[in-house]
């Protein structure tokens, strides 16, 4: 029979003793050791039919004892962890191990347990939130946004005005050096919609085509490249077209078009519907994120300093991955805001983190929610909708990263418990 003893210790850390009486290490040895020798040769013998004291001599006794261990020793833990509702934080660490034939075998490990979670009242709280009530004019910028989308473009003879899409060759430059990157031709530029650094589309406004000229621009402070920041900066220009942009009637001609409505009557009732979903879907939002934040900032969780330690590297090495998707250096970045600055923000956002799945975690164990396997395939299948793909070819996909299963677990756990904040408390709208 296994014994043990538990100790705490700061930092929500146990020392645990376990003792595995004689006869459970020792078959535990034997059958190790069987299993070795049936999958090694020795010299002499048939491969499998070595006696045992050869066996123990060729692989060393050692190596035996501590296959043995690692099989012995995840059951057994379980079977503490389940038995004291250890909560735990990381996998349990073997600090030390006496393992003697004819001897029980003590172990001692070290396992670090998640934090005690004081959660803040969360059901029957009367909350106020604020109300999205939606624009008044709703509809109508929904139907521009139509227009524009079906509407054309045609070439003008004239000086180009702020809603212009403008084709032209610039080269930029900094102090009469070229800026890397800077330069390009026959570049389109919506003028309405620029993503240029301030006042460069303003400086194309008023010219025509076929005319050269040079706009003066001041890069901002906070610019991404640090030798840029703050830079005034000249940008040669020849404009090759001014175009303008030609918007279609909002009438039944449009409605076919945008949809194969019969009417414009019936387009505007789908974007009435479209709008009040919208407007109901951010309702719930709003009121979930108001209920959710106070139990946040009223909950009291100590969190010790090597689980934040992890979490701080999770999100710097998701922080990494994302600017590099986004084709950023992650040390220019680095270097742009301060390393302080940095560290701060990645610590905040370990911190958040844990704080809300420990939340959640709790909330759930309080109400017994479960994640069934049905909300898993679920929860793909919507995956696959939303990336037009198929959930078999999502599910394989996870399967090369078995940690997604986890985050998709905990996106499951975030849905269900805010489903119950909503239906456990009253909201009042501001």
């Amino acid at each position: 029979m296994t014994k043990h003893s538990i100790e705490k210790q700061d930092g929500n850390l146990v020392k645990i003793t376990i003792t595995v009486d004689e006869k459970t290490a020792g078959d535990a040895y034997n059958k190790t050791l069987k299993r070795i020798g049936s999958n090694i040769n020795i010299a002499g013998f048939r491969k499998g039919k070595a006696p045992n004291n050869v066996i123990e001599k060729y692989v060393g006794a050692e190596r035996i004892k501590i296959e043995a261990l690692e099989n012995i020793f995840p059951i057994e833990f379980s079977k503490i962890a389940q038995e004291e509702k250890l909560d735990l934080a990381t996998q349990p660490q073997i600090e030390h191990f006496e393992f003697e034939k004819g001897k029980d075998l003590k172990i001692t490990v070290k396992a670090e347990l998640k934090p005690e979670v004081n959660l803040a009242q969360y059901k029957d709280v009367e909350i106020e939130y604020e109300e999205f009530k939606g624009e008044q004019d709703a509809m109508e910028k929904e139907l521009q946004t139509l227009q524009n989308r079906f509407s054309t473009l045609e070439k003008v003879d004239r000086a180009s005005n702020e809603t212009d899409v403008v084709v032209f060759d610039f080269e930029g430059s900094v102090n009469g050096e070229l800026i890397e990157h800077g330069s390009a031709k026959n570049y389109t530029l919506d003028l309405a919609h620029s993503n240029f650094i301030p006042g460069f589309a303003q400086g194309l406004v008023g010219h025509s085509a076929g005319e050269e000229f040079v706009i003066d621009v001041t890069f901002p402070e906070n610019y991404h490249e640090p030798k840029l920041k703050g830079a005034p900066a000249k940008f040669k220009i020849n404009l090759h077209e001014v175009k303008e942009r030609k918007l279609p009637e909002i009438n039944d001609e449009l409605a076919k078009k945008a949809g194969k409505f019969e009417s414009l009557e019936a387009l505007k009732e789908d974007i009435k519907k479209y709008l009040e979903d919208a407007k109901n879907f951010e309702n719930e939002r709003r009121k979930s994120d108001a209920i959710f934040n106070k139990i946040y900032n009223e909950t009291k969780i100590d969190i010790q300093e090597t689980m934040i330690e992890r979490e701080v590297e999770a999100v710097k090495e998701e922080t990494k991955q994302n600017a590099a998707r986004q084709g950023q250096d992650w040390q220019k970045l680095v270097d742009a805001e301060g390393i302080d600055s940095v560290n701060k923000k990645l610590r905040d956002e370990a911190i958040k983190r844990i704080k809300n799945s420990l939340i959640i975690e709790q909330i759930s164990k309080n109400e017994n929610i479960k994640i069934e396997q049905s909300d898993l395939l679920a929860q793909i299948q919507e995956i696959a909708r939303m990336y037009g793909s198929n959930a078999t070819s999502i599910f394989e996909e996870m399967k090369k990263n078995p940690s997604s299963f986890a985050i998709l677990s905990q996106q499951i756990a975030t849905r269900k418990v805010s489903e119950l904040l909503l239906n456990s408390n009253k909201f009042n709208a501001k």
